[in-house]
């Protein structure tokens, strides 16, 4: 049984992805997907549209639906964050216990792929930020394993950068 409650095992679904609009929009269903954990890695999330009122409303949602509910970002520039996040930044100081903004460092800054993973079963992957190109993996268990395992190298090497104040103290 599924924690969904669900009889039987979802079986595992892939499809490619061949373009802006489809990761953009991918986002969205992964966020909508998204039980207890998301985790973002990108060079910046300029290309997730993350500050939309859309995309607001549905991390707004998933942040009030439990208080254990975690979101983690991983960018190697922050600074679009902080200029053009608006939205973004208010659920940063909103939700500062369960929601982390990190800006990569040391090896994780050659990184060249971007990841968002829902609850370690859910994932989209561009191998290279650069290309349009994108994985979609749904209800895998087991390539999800090798994605949290990447994403948390790329945590592992990174710091905190946008705090939930102005001030950031």
């Amino acid at each position: 049984m599924h924690e969904s409650g669900q009889t039987g095992e979802a079986r595992p679904q892939r499809s490619a992805l061949a373009s802006r609009g489809e990761y953009r929009d991918t986002l969205a269903r992964l966020i909508g997907l998204a039980q207890h954990e998301l985790r973002i890695f990108d060079a910046d999330v300029s290309d997730l549209d993350i500050n939309s009122p859309q995309k607001y409303e549905l991390l707004r949602a998933f942040l009030l639906r439990g208080r254990n509910n975690r979101l983690y970002i991983a960018v190697h520039d922050a600074g679009y964050i902080r200029n053009y996040c608006p939205r973004l930044l208010n659920l940063l100081r909103q939700f500062s216990d369960r929601m982390f903004i990190h800006q990569t460092q040391g090896e994780a800054c050659s990184a060249q792929d971007s990841l968002v993973l829902a609850d370690k079963l859910h994932f989209v992957r561009r191998p290279v930020q650069a290309q349009l190109r994108a994985t979609l993996r749904l209800n895998d268990d087991e390539e999800s394993q090798g994605m949290l395992l990447r994403f948390a190298e790329i945590w592992d090497n990174s710091f905190s950068a946008v705090s939930a104040t102005t001030s950031g103290l």
